[in-house]
């Protein structure tokens, strides 16, 4: 896990009737600035999440608890201990070696279990450990209610293993924690400075059985020299005094002071140190500090397992990003060409109308020729009829004539598809007959003598003999210019 300063941690133990918080504050000695207890309502239980959130919920409202890191401490109901002895090895070796253990140890349990362990100083002969473990339904329960009260877990824990690593040191080697609740008390054992034992005991009311508790406990547990001492965190008013001159052992009842914090609410009138499991939770993540054990991060979740090297994971997304890419390109096709099928579509019927458009545009053009403002044609005709003699054996049978197109720079600045602009001249051809052998040659030599007419370019193309008969057929073209003065 990521490294992550908290200046502010809201510490929650969780217990079987009521539930402890604690917000604590960074500074030169951390500040206790908020406390609070909630008591379950009928119905409700922390292991459920869908009861146990919105009363979270509504207690972070209440008492204006505006920290969201939050660290959650389980009951030691809920965990299970065991000690290892395990050889000197590095940190990835040793995971393995306990997460083998556990399998051997809780198989039928481990698929729903969650562990953790706590290491203690080694030794030439290697080391021993803790292995701490929990219903992995607890940790989902927990989280989920601190998401519907809109508080983050940064750390999930036990509570008594947190208080006993805070307050183990101050007591003897070998010392011993004792938290008392009204429903039950949790006493943890400490050697070599790290938590050893953990055990959960009946409430301790009535008082003869629960001592009987602590003794059965306490005798499970080794004896250092110069005996043992129990420092007890009490939320009962329990006579610390009596029950030493009880077990026959010193007993010293706990002060808030001994965690290294300051207390800001002077209501509590000497009754902070019920508060001690929240506070101690809340210390646990504050600044660079971190838990021993911790269910969220657990370093015994099994490793990641990558079934495919890492390669095959580059080509799978390189090949799902060509797929993509194809499935695109053919999308954005196909779409172009439904679009190009439209286009054409609407451009057929516009095809067939300009078609037309150009047919008539060219039949008024040309009839615009022949309206009143342009005499080119009449003069021509005019000039034709004036050139052939009045001897009826000189006659046309057609005439025909066109529009000269200009050239030169005019038509070299055209644009593409655009018509050569006529030139104003015409270029004709008069097909007749004359009875009179030389009736052919008279007219084209009117014509070329007639150029102030407009007439130039007058040429024979051919003449032909009619069989059985002296009249002769002729072609003679010309071009025609109407002179200025016939304008």
């Amino acid at each position: 896990m990521k490294s992550v300063r908290y200046k502010s941690v809201l510490g929650l133990a969780i217990g079987e009737r009521s539930l402890l918080a604690a917000e604590v504050v960074m500074g030169e000695r951390p500040v206790v600035r908020r406390v609070a207890e909630l008591e379950y309502p009928p119905g409700v239980s922390p292991g459920e999440a869908s009861q146990f959130g919105p009363a979270l919920d509504s207690l972070r409202k209440k008492h204006g608890f505006s920290t969201r890191a939050t660290v959650v401490g389980l009951p030691a109901r809920w965990i299970v201990v065991k000690q290892k002895d395990v050889p000197s090895t590095d940190a990835t070796t040793l995971a393995g070696i306990l997460r083998t253990s556990a399998e051997g140890e809780f198989s039928s349990e481990l698929k729903n279990m969650t562990f953790d362990y706590i290491e203690s100083q080694p030794s030439a002969a290697g080391k021993t450990v803790l292995l701490v473990g929990t219903p992995k339904k607890y940790i989902d329960a927990i989280a989920a209610a601190c998401d519907t009260a809109k508080l983050t877990p940064v750390a999930i824990t036990s509570s008594a293993l947190v208080l006993g690593a805070a307050t183990g040191n101050s007591s003897k080697p070998a010392g011993l924690v004792l938290a008392i609740g009204a429903s039950g008390a949790e006493l943890t054992a400490q050697q070599n400075g790290a938590p050893s034992a953990v055990q959960h005991l009946r409430a301790p009311e009535p008082s003869a059985p629960f001592v009987s508790a602590i003794r059965r406990a306490v005798s499970t547990m080794p004896s250092p020299p110069g005996g043992r001492e129990i420092l007890v965190w009490d939320q009962t008013g329990l006579d610390a005094q009596a029950l030493g001159q009880q077990l026959g052992m010193t007993v010293r009842a706990g002060e808030l002071s001994s965690l290294g914090v300051e207390v800001a609410i002077p209501s509590l009138n000497g009754t902070a140190g019920r508060y001690a499991p929240a506070v101690a939770l809340a210390m646990s993540m504050l600044g660079e500090a971190r838990p021993g054990v911790d269910f969220l991060h657990s370093r015994l979740a099994p490793p990641r397992t990558h079934r495919l090297p890492r390669w095959a994971y580059l080509a799978i997304a390189l090949g799902v990003v060509l797929i993509g890419l194809g499935i695109y390109s053919y999308v954005t096709l196909s779409a172009q060409q439904t679009a190009l099928a439209n286009a054409q579509n609407n451009l057929k019927p516009m095809t067939d109308n300009l078609a037309k458009a150009k047919s008539f545009i060219a039949q008024v053009s040309y009839a615009q020729a022949w309206q009143a403002g342009d005499h080119r044609y009449l003069a021509c005709l005019k000039g034709l009829t004036q050139a052939l003699s009045d001897d009826d054996q000189t006659y046309a049978i057609n005439v025909t004539l066109k529009e000269v197109p200009r050239s030169g720079t005019a038509a070299a600045n055209l644009v593409d598809g655009e018509k050569t602009p006529p030139s104003g001249a015409l270029a004709g051809t008069i097909n007749g007959k004359a009875t009179d052998p030389n009736g052919w040659s008279k007219l084209q030599s009117k014509l070329q003598k007639s150029q102030a007419l407009g007439f130039t370019e007058v040429q024979l193309h051919n003449t032909t003999n009619a069989d059985r008969s002296s009249e002769v057929s002729f072609s003679i073209s010309f071009n025609y210019q109407q002179p200025a003065a016939a304008h």
